[in-house]
């Protein structure tokens, strides 16, 4: 298990914010985050929402304001609608610059950005930008002193109007370490060459979902990204970039999937699979064929 999987784990262990993102995509992702599971992080959103566990647990009862309106240009979430039009999206606009800590991937939402770090293979380093109103235990701005800091594996802060910054860390820090690592978050993207190049969209679909890591990409299209539905709407696709391992690819989804017609197409090592309702088959298919990679 890879330090970015040992942090997804232990901070979804008491997941209290709400909505949550994964529950949304969890049945167009589950088969393809089992098959990936050994050679690539695992995708979509169980990299986002991920709850305090074990670096610290927000005040039962917080609630999570929904989204603002529009973010500014200046955002460092880089999550409004200008990424709905744009594949691959922009990355968001912030990262931690530490050589200590590898970029394994960042994903986007709309009004929600995450990116995941790690370091030695043992600790795992999250920062997450939402924009939204901010939990109470957030603090006013960027902690800038030590003393500010009363968990230092877990910090919350107020970056705007209606837009807040998590940082957590599975490393055992203390205060003082944990301000170090703080100053080192800048408003910079991150740079991951990740294989998605283009996409043609089909007419009405936007950005729903956009990860990034090394070697993979997970692209979630949906017609109304302002209404997240469980299941996923049967009207959406998602379209998977990766390189399998044992050639691990099948014909067909299971009736339990909102998204159960899967194509394939080989590129090279890679793999891109895209998964769409029966009914969208042949708009998928023209989706899939349009996919170009950077490699």
């Amino acid at each position: 298990m890879t330090d970015l999987d040992e942090l997804r784990r232990a901070l979804r262990a008491q997941e209290t914010l709400a909505p949550d993102p994964d529950e949304v995509l969890a049945g167009a992702t589950r088969r393809i985050r089992r098959r990936r599971a050994t050679g690539v992080a695992a995708v979509t959103f169980a990299v986002v929402a991920l709850g305090a566990g074990a670096v610290g647990v927000l005040e039962r009862g917080t609630a999570v304001v929904p989204p603002a309106a529009r973010p500014s240009p200046s955002s460092a979430a880089a999550t409004g609608s200008s990424n709905t039009a744009k594949v691959p999206p922009a990355a968001p606009a912030v990262s931690l610059e530490d050589s200590a800590w590898q970029l394994g991937m960042w994903a986007i939402q709309p009004h929600f950005a995450s990116l995941h770090y790690g370091q030695d293979h043992k600790y795992g380093f999250e920062i997450e930008v939402r924009e939204s109103a901010p939990p109470k235990s957030a603090l006013a701005a960027k902690p800038s002193t030590a003393g500010q800091i009363s968990q230092p594996q877990s910090v919350m802060w107020q970056d705007g109007p209606d837009r807040w910054i998590w940082a957590q860390t599975t490393k055992p820090v203390t205060a003082a370490e944990m301000l170090d690592l703080l100053g080192k978050i800048r408003a910079t993207p991150p740079v991951v060459k990740s294989p998605l190049k283009s996409v043609q969209l089909p007419d009405g679909q936007k950005v729903d979902t956009f990860t990034s890591e090394p070697e993979a990409n997970t692209l979630v299209l949906c017609p109304d990204i302002a209404v997240r539905k469980v299941p996923i709407d049967s009207r959406c696709f998602s379209l998977f970039v990766w390189i399998p391992r044992n050639n691990d690819t099948s014909d067909s989804g299971t009736e339990q999937d909102p998204l159960p017609a899967r194509q394939f197409r080989k590129v090279g090592p890679y793999t891109i699979e895209i998964n769409s309702s029966p009914a969208n088959r042949a708009a998928a298919l023209t989706l899939l064929n349009s996919v170009q990679l950077d490699r």
